[in-house]
């Protein structure tokens, strides 16, 4: 469902740098944690109004999915039950955003579990 390639926006791109250099957390691991973060949250990307930027990192699905990739494409059929393959791309992309604005100011491992 997701496409093999895939590039996050520039913004997360740099909040994902930040969470690494605090963290030490690889920016799929990170990416992984905004996108769980941001759902958590009740974030919803809505095509209509919503924009996303396909300007930053690009990586193949299995590393920015990791072991995770069958239940974050679940997780998105089931939040947005009529999306097409563009659009769970540009969703997924969204959710990243959302997340790693949250995470990004993280200064340790130990303080992930408070945001």
């Amino acid at each position: 469902m997701l496409p093999n390639k895939m590039k996050i926006s520039e913004r997360a791109t740099n909040a994902l740098r930040r969470l690494q250099s605090n963290t030490g957390l690889t920016a799929n691991i990170g990416a992984r944690l905004a996108f769980f973060t941001s759902l958590e949250r009740g974030f919803r990307f809505d095509p209509e109004t919503d924009s996303v930027e396909h300007t930053g990192r690009e990586l193949d699905k299995h590393t920015w999915l990791g072991d995770h990739g069958i239940i974050t494409e679940q997780l998105l059929k089931e939040a947005y039950p009529s999306f097409t393959k563009q659009q769970f791309h540009d969703a997924w992309v969204a959710h990243v955003d959302d997340g790693s604005k949250r995470i990004e100011t993280v200064k340790n491992l130990t303080a992930l579990s408070d945001t």
